[in-house]
């Protein structure tokens, strides 16, 4: 299991699940039977007004202080690292009641082995008929070459729509709009990779461990976007992207959406004065190479972090050309500019903004 976060609780530990008059308990450990390695699961019962949440954890109720979002009904999958002095528990996973917990393993696998590329690689050896290989190989082609196409205002749009993270949302409008059956259907999943992934996958069940793999990595991809969406308007997509001399890599893109603000009457309206977007890619030559963009209104500004000192040099010769491009485009530049940074901090997944790694402690408070 890929460790993420850790989760130390300080709580007040009481007897019933009323979250009026607090009784705390002394011996923590002792009162929740709690062993190291231990593996059980916490539901978010309350958001009290302090920041703090209401957990019912082994049959009892803890305040928990966590830097993690939460919300209500949302279960906690959880593992005992440490009992002393402080509980502190390894998250391994989060769901909302009646639904999936997100395996946040299973994506930091694929970003890692880009299960994107192997079926592409291997689409010979599914046993598939050749009218499907041809229509997963057009799919994958088409998603992996869209960044070295002459980049438009649809771009991303047409990313998150072949992608395969709205397949569900795609399939319940065309059944509200009546156009789900025959060639309507047929063309819907041809492009949709979730679409087109499961519909291979029904016809052939023995040689279908990559399509499975890929069709989990885009359900857990869903959850997590479900997560960040409702907490800090956050949206994660994985890039897989093919160079034209033959590299099959993958990049990381973290959008944050404006977040919304209450009008007078109370209604929700979104604030267009700011949001970000982040990509990461890592690749043999270049090394680790990410790029923080801050758009607020028509200005922009930006960074880009790199490893190398030859990567440096090569984004710095061509930001001219980028800095017109966006200019162009009716952007004011405020601020670009590129600093070295070790590896490890580039490389830091983009997952880990929406489910934050930090010390995450929820402090059980005697």
């Amino acid at each position: 299991m890929i460790q993420l976060n850790h989760i130390a609780l300080k709580p007040h530990l009481r007897s019933s699940v009323s979250t009026n008059s607090f009784k705390p308990d002394s011996d923590v450990t002792s009162q929740l039977k709690l062993h190291r390695n231990e593996v059980f699961e916490g539901k978010v019962l309350k958001l009290l007004s302090s920041g703090d949440a209401l957990l019912l954890v082994k049959g009892k109720s803890v305040i928990a202080k966590a830097n993690i979002p939460l919300s209500e009904g949302t279960v906690l999958a959880l593992k005992v690292q440490e009992t002393l002095p402080t509980p502190t528990f390894k998250l391994l996973g989060i769901r909302s009641t009646g639904s999936n917990a997100i395996n946040l393993s299973t994506i930091l696998s694929a970003l890692k082995e880009n299960p994107w590329a192997t079926i592409y690689q291997n689409i010979d050896n599914l046993g598939l008929p050749q009218a499907e290989k041809s229509r997963l190989r057009e799919l994958l082609d088409d998603l992996s070459h869209r960044l070295f196409l002459k980049p438009g205002p649809d771009m991303l749009k047409t990313l998150i729509d072949k992608s395969g993270l709205s397949w569900e949302a795609k399939i319940l409008k065309a059944f509200i709009n009546k156009t789900i059956a025959g060639d309507n259907l047929n063309k819907l999943i041809g492009g949709d990779l979730k679409g087109l992934v499961s519909s291979l996958l029904n016809l052939k069940q023995e040689e279908g461990v990559l399509l499975r793999k890929i069709v989990s990595t885009i359900e857990n991809l869903q959850l997590l976007n479900h997560l960040g969406l409702h907490h800090d308007r956050k949206l994660f997509l994985p890039v897989p992207i093919q160079f034209p001399n033959g590299p099959f890599s993958m990049g990381q893109l973290l959008i944050h959406l404006p977040r919304k603000a209450k009008e007078e009457s109370g209604k929700q309206r979104s604030d267009k004065t700011f949001f970000s977007v982040t990509f990461m890619l890592d690749l043999s030559n270049l090394g680790p190479v990410r790029a923080d963009l801050a758009i607020k209104g028509e200005s922009i500004e930006g960074r880009f972090l790199l490893a190398k000192e030859d990567t440096k040099l090569l984004i710095e010769n061509n930001l001219a050309s980028f800095i017109g491009n966006l200019k162009d485009r009716g952007f004011t530049i405020h601020r670009m500019d590129c600093q070295l940074k070790e590896p490890g901090i580039i490389r830091h997944s983009l997952i880990k903004e929406i489910v934050k790694e930090k010390c995450n402690t929820i402090c059980l408070v005697a």
